[in-house]
C-alpha cells in the first residue's frame, strides 16, 4: 500500500493506494492537482491520527484523475516542511498561500473583518466607501501622486479617507465606517506596508468616551474570533504617564522595567556632564545566569545605537550583597548607592541600566532599551507567560500634547494631525492665544503655551503595539482656520488644499470624532504573525516592491509623454 495526503484549505485526507493502483500513485507529483473517487474508511484504531480532523478515516482509492500537473517547486508547501526565505515566498506567493498557517491567517483576517462589519452595522453605522483618488494635501506622511492626461494635473492616493468622513458628517450621515484601503510612501519596515488597510469610523455628537465605548466592545467581539474572551475593562493612561513609566507613548505593559527618576540622587551634572535628567531601569534577574564583560558591553553598544544623541546607558551589574560592579561605583557614596538599591528594589543578579540627558531623549533612550531587556530576559527563560504572545494587555493612551516642536526646531507641527481638536479645559487657552492675531513661530513665548495645551486625542495600544489612534475634531472653521494659519504656518498654496473642509466646517459642521484602526496590524497581533506580511495576501517587499510582479516596473515613452512626464537620469 502507499499513502497521500490530500490536502485543500479545509484540511488534509489520507489516501489509500492499493495494489492495482501503486503505479498511479507513483507518478503523482507533490502539489498537483487531482479528483479522487472511492470509499471512506475508518482508520484501525492504532492508526488515527488525533491531530488531524480527519484522521479518524482514510480514503481507500478506487480511481484518481489528474486535473493538472505541476512544475518542480521553488519551495515545499507541505506541513513539516522547511520554510522558504521570505524574499522566495514573496517570489511564488501563489504556492506559498498554500501554507496551511498563512491560508489560516487569512481565514484569521476574513473572519474579523465580517465580525468588525456585522458590529459596526448592529451599533446603527453606515458603511460608505470614499474615493481612494484624491488630491495631494499636507497631512504627513509622503503621498502617491497619480498622473493625469491633463497638464501639471495630479490626484494623489488617500493617506486615509480623513477628510471625507468628516465631510460625511457635515452631511449629516452621522455614523460612517468602511474597511479603506489607504496608501503612504513610506520606507518598509515590519509593521509598515506602502498600502494598507483600515477599519475607520466617524461619528457625530459623541466624546471621547463614546468613541472609546464602541471600539472597546469592536475589539472584544474581535478578539473572540480567535476565542478570546476579553472582559476587563481597557485602562487609561495619560501619555505623560505612559511617557515617565515606560519611555514610549504606546507602551507594553505585561512586564515591568520601568523607569525610575534618580535625579535627585545623581545630578546629571555632577556625575555625567549632562543633564538634567537621570533616570535608572533595574532588569531584574538578567546577571542571573552569568553576565559577562562582554554582554555588558554588547548592551552598552546596543544603547548607542538605539539613542537619539549618541548617549547610551550606564550599565550596573548587582553582585553578592548588592555590590556595584561598574566603574559608576568608585564615583559615588555608600550613601547615595543605598538610595538608588533602595528606590529600584535592587537584588543580587539584577542589572541596572542608568541613562542622562534631556528628559525627551532619556524617556527614548530607555524606552527601547526596556523592550530589548524584556526580550533578552525571555530568551534567558524568565518572562515566559508575561511575554507569550497571546497575552494580550490592551489600554488606551490619551492627553497627549496638540502640539510638538518641528524637527527644525523653530515651528510648531500637529502632533497627530491639524484637525484634532484641543482637550475641553485648554480650548479658552487656545482661543485666547489666536485672538491676540500673533503667529507662533514669531513669539516663542506663545509657542511654550501652546506646547501645555493637550488634545482629545485616543491611541488604543495592545502589548506595544499602536491598535489606532482617533480623536474629537475642530468642527469650528474659524479656530480651525487660526490653526492652520498661526500656529502651523502653512504656505497658502497648502492652506488653500484644504479650503473645501474649511467651507464645510463653516455650514454647520456638528462636533464630531472618530478613529481608525490598523487592519493588518490588528490581524497580526491577534494571529502572533511577526510580520504584516503574514497576513496580507499579497503585500510588498521591505523595499516596497512586490516581487511575484515585479511592480513597481517601467512604462513606454509613449505613456510618460501622453501623461506629460519626462524622467531624469541619476547623475
Amino acid at each position: 500500500m502507499t499513502f497521500v495526503s490530500l490536502r485543500d484549505r479545509h484540511g488534509t485526507t489520507q489516501l489509500v493506494f492499493k495494489d492495482s493502483n501503486l503505479e498511479l500513485a507513483s507518478t503523482l507529483k507533490p502539489e498537483s492537482v487531482i479528483r479522487a473517487t472511492g470509499q471512506v474508511h475508518g482508520r484501525p484504531s492504532d492508526m488515527v491520527n488525533e491531530k488531524m480532523s480527519t484522521g479518524a478515516v482514510e480514503v481507500v482509492v478506487d480511481k484518481v484523475d489528474l486535473l493538472n500537473s505541476t512544475a518542480p517547486l521553488p519551495l515545499q508547501v507541505s506541513i513539516g516542511s522547511e520554510v522558504a526565505n521570505e524574499d522566495t515566498r514573496l517570489r511564488h506567493r501563489y504556492l506559498d498561500l498554500r501554507r496551511p498557517a498563512l491560508q489560516q491567517n487569512l481565514v484569521m483576517r476574513s473572519n474579523v473583518a465580517m465580525t468588525a462589519r456585522n458590529y459596526l452595522c448592529e451599533n446603527g453605522f453606515l458603511e460608505i466607501e470614499t474615493p481612494t483618488l484624491f488630491k495631494s494635501t499636507p497631512e504627513g506622511a509622503r503621498e502617491f501622486l497619480v498622473p493625469t492626461r491633463t497638464k501639471n494635473q495630479f490626484y494623489a492616493l488617500t493617506q486615509s479617507p480623513q477628510q471625507y468622513k468628516q465631510l460625511l458628517m457635515v452631511g449629516g450621515l452621522d455614523r460612517y465606517f468602511q474597511l479603506a484601503r489607504c496608501y503612504r510612501d513610506e520606507g518598509g519596515r515590519a509593521d509598515r506596508q506602502p498600502e494598507f488597510t483600515q477599519i475607520d469610523l466617524e461619528m457625530s455628537f459623541v466624546t471621547q468616551r463614546d468613541i472609546m465605548d464602541v471600539v472597546e466592545g469592536m475589539v472584544k467581539k474581535i478578539w473572540k474570533c480567535a476565542n478570546i474572551d476579553l472582559t476587563a475593562v481597557f485602562p487609561i493612561m495619560s501619555y505623560a504617564e505612559a511617557m515617565d513609566r515606560f519611555g514610549v507613548d504606546k507602551p507594553d505593559t505585561r512586564f515591568g522595567l520601568e523607569m525610575v527618576d534618580i535625579s535627585d540622587v545623581i545630578p546629571a551634572n555632577d556625575l555625567f556632564g549632562s543633564g538634567p535628567v537621570v533616570r535608572a531601569i533595574n532588569v531584574k534577574n538578567l546577571a542571573v545566569q552569568g553576565f559577562s564583560r562582554k554582554d555588558i558591553s554588547d548592551l552598552e553598544s546596543l544603547s548607542k545605537r538605539l539613542s537619539v544623541d549618541g548617549r547610551g546607558v550606564y550599565t550596573v551589574k548587582i553582585e553578592e550583597n548588592n555590590a556595584w560592579k561598574s566603574s559608576l561605583a568608585k564615583k559615588l557614596t555608600e550613601e547615595k548607592i543605598a538610595q538608588i538599591n533602595d528606590r529600584l528594589d535592587v537584588q543580587d543578579g539584577d542589572v541596572l541600566l542608568l541613562a542622562s540627558g534631556s528628559y525627551a531623549n532619556v524617556c527614548t533612550l530607555l524606552g527601547r532599551m526596556r523592550l530589548q531587556c524584556g526580550q533578552l530576559l525571555y530568551s534567558k527563560g524568565f518572562l515566559q507567560a508575561e511575554l507569550d504572545p497571546f497575552n494580550f494587555n490592551h489600554l488606551w493612551v490619551v492627553d497627549f500634547p496638540m502640539f510638538e516642536m518641528d524637527s527644525d526646531g523653530i515651528g510648531l507641527s500637529a502632533t497627530h494631525h491639524p484637525f484634532t481638536a484641543p482637550h475641553e479645559d485648554d480650548l479658552p487657552k487656545l482661543k485666547a492665544l489666536l485672538s491676540t492675531g500673533k503667529n507662533a513661530w514669531e513669539d516663542p513665548a506663545m509657542q511654550e503655551e501652546l506646547l501645555t495645551i493637550k488634545a482629545q486625542h485616543m491611541d488604543i495600544v495592545c502589548n506595544g503595539w499602536e491598535l489606532g489612534g482617533g480623536s474629537i475634531r475642530l468642527h469650528s472653521m474659524e479656530l480651525q482656520q487660526s490653526v492652520l494659519q498661526q500656529v502651523l504656518n502653512l504656505p497658502e498654496i497648502q492652506k488653500k488644499s484644504f479650503e473645501h473642509l474649511l467651507n464645510a466646517l463653516g455650514h454647520g459642521a456638528p462636533p464630531h470624532g472618530g478613529i481608525a484602526l490598523g487592519l493588518d496590524r490588528l490581524i497580526a497581533i491577534l494571529c502572533g504573525a511577526p510580520s504584516l506580511r503574514d497576513v496580507i495576501a499579497f503585500p510588498k517587499s521591505t523595499t516596497g516592491n512586490e516581487l511575484m510582479t515585479g511592480s513597481p516596473g517601467p512604462v513606454t515613452t509613449d505613456q510618460l509623454n501622453e501623461y506629460h512626464i519626462s524622467v531624469k537620469n541619476d547623475q
